[in-house]
């Protein structure tokens, strides 16, 4: 018996769940890219390129 899974969404891979940094620490929703920043849509969270290191 196979365990039950839900689909990913649309641009999301199995690879994006084992990188904790693409969602946001906040609410828990899969950051959206723009340029070198990282930011949640639905809190207004963002992370800039030097927040990374």
């Amino acid at each position: 018996m196979e365990p039950i899974t839900s689909p990913a969404a649309p641009g999301e891979t199995d690879r994006d769940e084992h990188e904790p940094c693409l969602y946001c620490p906040v609410c828990s929703v899969r950051l959206s890219e723009r340029k070198c920043k990282l930011f949640c849509k639905q809190c207004g969270y963002y992370m800039s390129c030097a927040d990374y290191y």
